[in-house]
């Protein structure tokens, strides 16, 4: 009796840490949602006052882009309009035009129609394709691809270019780039996620020791 009283204890001692935890991050995340509205309404206002003001248009789109990485449904769209009116502005953006590719694969998720569907994906695929090509050591662009090409579909064959871009990001660092530790942290972990799902123990570990020595 004692023994089954304190497993039942320590299972439900457990149950409430992961349940505590899972409370907090979600608190976290929605606090972090509310945050990013809050900015942007103020960014809105500021936009209204100046409409020619190009940056403040371009930071209105990518944080609409990393709201619809949240929640596609209501924040795709509207980040899709904001990045497409400033690539009108500023079709020579290679940043702009990477996350409005992101942004158009965000859209995607809220079609049923598999022709739309594709056509969304294929269009963001080219946009961030053709934003690296033109500017291909850009760090901002090589993450926004990389990091939305591991969230694609497996039948893209996106992996690849995932690899692509953290290893060169990578390759960067190594060379001297500067750069946040944090960032550099993500992209090795990053790295380090990729090979463990593809079995390469040797590289898994290469790249978490490099995060890890941060």
């Amino acid at each position: 009796m004692k023994t089954r009283l304190k497993l039942f204890i320590g299972t439900s001692l457990t149950l409430f840490f992961l349940i505590s935890a899972a409370w907090g991050e979600e608190k976290n995340q929605r606090a972090d949602l509310d945050a990013m509205v809050k900015k942007i309404i103020k960014l809105q206002e500021r936009f209204n006052q100046n409409p020619s003001d190009y940056e403040v248009l371009k930071e209105i789109g990518v944080i609409y882009h990393d709201l619809a990485q949240k929640d596609a449904k209501t924040y795709a769209k509207k980040a899709v309009n904001s990045l497409e009116e400033a690539q009108k502005v500023k079709p020579e953006d290679n940043v702009t035009l990477c996350y409005l590719g992101s942004a158009y694969t965000l859209m995607a998720k809220e079609f049923w129609n598999p022709v739309s569907k594709s056509n969304y994906v294929n269009k963001g695929i080219e946009c961030m394709d053709k934003a690296v090509r033109k500017d291909p050591d850009n760090i901002t662009v090589r993450m926004t691809r990389g990091i939305n090409s591991t969230r694609l579909p497996g039948i893209l064959n996106r992996r690849q270019v995932a690899y692509e871009d953290f290893e060169h990001l990578a390759d960067l660092f190594e060379k001297g780039l500067n750069a946040p530790s944090s960032l550099k942290s993500t992209v090795y972990k990053s790295l380090s996620g990729l090979y463990k799902e593809d079995g390469d123990k040797v590289k898994t570990q290469k790249y978490q020791t490099m995060a890890d020595n941060l």
